[in-house]
């Protein structure tokens, strides 16, 4: 199919999101996860409203503000988009009303679809009102979806019934790229100020299906148990108002890809309610001209970190408060990079725990910046290999380990959806004033949907040493991707050594014969002295040669290497742990898979 045929097959899809965080990603969840093709354009557009246009444009604050609220709401949805080969695009307008700005838009782009949704921080009759207006003012060949229940009048719940071929153009626009939404009746009277009887129903649908404008509402039931329908005939009433529901029961697969905040609530373990979605701090989007001056003009002097495509400058807000600013490197276009910065973004605005890192805000004036807490003591690699004489005492290395074991675990079971980080590493923890550790440089961190087991991956990406064999071999990512990693991390905090050093050594190949020979004291860091506390030391070293086991369904989850390091009776776990002899050759060989690892 040549690239003419594939625009005449595409659609482009807008989506009104409003500044209620949770009505806006359950409203892109459907649209992703149902209304896209491959090849379609989804367009999530932010109205602005007030008096004059032009006194809009002029508050710069509101539209940075907007911009930033609608970047970090796509951040989430780059990753399935890609999968769906589905483009994604932010906007934000200014207009005198919602309804007027959405349709304006719709025209603009040329727009097949235009979804709407009502927002549980607006009032059940604005809901209406702005698919009022849509329904009436949307453009020729746009159809206009409502999802989700609009607050409408009582007296106007009743959804005129669609012919039977409509209902099924509506319903199959999601199967087959060949048919299109039908003109349905209105479906409120009071919409186009109708007050014909339903016996005169009938006789007009014909003529207006022949309208060339399609339009189509789809409301919920009122009940949340109303069951599906697979019937579209309009032979009655009763018939009528089944269809509705089966079409709406159809449109309600929005959980699809995503899951909401209230169906996880109370299901989660292991002290994952203490820290939840809806408990994350807001953060605020800062203008170029507050950062530049925080970090002197982003000089040199102050940059504290460089990665693949970031620099990262510590400064000093206007208040005192010390900030880390992360920006994607100058000179760096490339699209990817891009889109793994807002991913970044997306990823980081929903996470909120002690031990990850702590997003202040973020600006999109002059590129794209995150701003975070600064954390005065650096990152645990510089305080482990670092050469300005820091030495880590051994309460505060199992402090360390304790803390990014509790930050891991809420990522993998805590957060709305599953976050797999793909890059954990002693430089990508941070150490905060009191060595509190943070997870940070979300690049990489991947969604992974309740329903899938892992992501498949290309390329490779990460850091040698710390690379399970089954993402590095096959691209494989799930949640045992970053156990392997942690794993790694512990005997580096334990040895003090790196993952792979200046010899091209394998960290793993030199600690297994000293784990297997019980010989744990000679893995300790040699900068201890012997001070550290025996017990504690052998949890950690057994705890990391159960997570770095070659095969990935024998380590542990994060919810079970918390109960290693911390139950004070762990001897039932860590049986429960050990495998049986006549598997260990087989399964547990760590020569596979590492001592090609490392690139010479």
């Amino acid at each position: 199919m040549d690239s003419t045929e594939e625009r005449a097959l595409s659609s482009k899809i807008l989506v009104g999101i409003s500044l209620d965080a949770r009505a806006s990603s359950e409203l892109l969840s459907w649209a992703v996860g149902n209304a896209a093709h491959p090849n379609d354009t989804i367009v999530a557009l932010h109205v602005l409203v007030g008096k004059g246009e032009k006194k809009i444009n002029s508050d710069m604050t509101r539209l940075r503000q907007a911009k930033a609220f609608v970047i970090s709401m796509l951040g989430e949805f780059t990753e399935i988009c890609e999968t769906k080969q589905v483009k994604l695009e932010a906007k934000v307008r200014s207009s005198s009303s919602i309804g007027r700005g959405l349709t304006a838009e719709a025209a603009l782009i040329d727009a097949n679809f235009l979804l709407v949704g009502g927002s549980r921080n607006s009032s059940q009759r604005n809901s209406y009102e702005i698919t009022k207006y849509c329904l009436k003012y949307a453009p020729e060949g746009c159809s206009v979806i409502a999802v989700g229940k609009q607050g409408l009048p009582q007296n106007d719940t009743y959804l005129d019934s669609l012919t039977c071929e409509e209902n099924q153009s509506l319903s199959s626009r999601w199967n087959s790229k060949n048919l299109h939404v039908g003109k349905a009746l209105s479906p409120l009277q009071k919409l186009f100020g109708s007050n014909s009887k339903i016996e005169k129903r009938n006789s007009s649908r014909q003529s207006i299906c022949e309208k060339s404008s399609p339009r189509a509402v789809l409301d919920g039931p009122e009940g949340e148990n109303a069951a599906p329908e697979e019937c579209f005939s309009p032979s009655s009433n009763e018939t009528s108002s089944r269809s509705r529901t089966g079409i709406w029961r159809r449109l309600s697969i929005a959980k699809l890809f995503f899951r909401s905040t209230e169906h996880l609530a109370g299901k989660e373990t292991d002290g994952c309610s203490t820290y939840t979605e809806d408990q994350k701090p807001s953060w605020r989007c800062f203008s170029y001209e507050e950062i530049s001056r925080a970090t002197n003009n982003f000089h040199p002097e102050n940059m504290v970190g460089r990665g693949g495509y970031a620099e990262v400058f510590k400064g000093k807000l206007y208040n005192g408060q010390a900030v880390a600013v992360k920006r994607l490197a100058k000179g760096n276009t490339c699209e990817q990079k891009e889109k793994e910065f807002l991913a970044e973004l997306g990823i980081i605005g929903h996470v909120c725990h002690p031990n990850t890192a702590f997003l202040i805000g973020c600006c999109i004036e002059n590129g794209l910046h995150l701003i975070f807490d600064f954390s005065p003591n650096g990152s645990l690699a510089s305080a482990l290999h670092g050469k300005n004489g820091e030495f880590l005492e051994w309460p505060v290395r199992y402090k360390i380990a304790i803390g990014t074991a509790r930050g891991l675990h809420y990522l993998h079971k805590c957060c709305r959806r599953r976050i797999i980080h793909r890059d954990i590493k002693a430089s990508n923890v941070l150490l905060g004033p009191e060595f509190e550790p943070q997870i940070s440089d979300f690049g990489l961190a991947k969604w992974l949907p309740k329903q899938w087991t892992h992501h498949c991956v290309i390329p490779i990406e990460g850091t040698f040493g710390y690379l399970a064999p089954e993402y590095f071999m096959h691209g494989i990512v799930d949640e045992k991707t970053d156990v392997f990693a942690f794993g790694v991390l512990l005997l580096e905090i334990v040895t003090g050594r790196r993952p792979v050093d200046s010899s091209k050594q394998s960290l793993l190949l030199w600690a297994k014969p000293l784990i297997d020979t019980g010989r744990v004291d000679e893995l300790a860091d040699p900068k201890l002295e012997g001070k550290y506390d025996l017990d504690q030391l052998q949890k950690l070293v057994l705890t990391a040669s159960y997570c770095v086991r070659q095969t990935s369904i024998w380590r542990p989850s994060m919810s079970e290497v918390l109960q290693l390091l911390t139950d004070c009776d762990d001897s039932k776990v860590a049986e429960s742990w050990r495998m049986p002899e006549s598997q260990i050759d087989e399964m547990d060989d760590w020569s596979l898979g590492t001592d090609f690892c490392y690139p010479y």
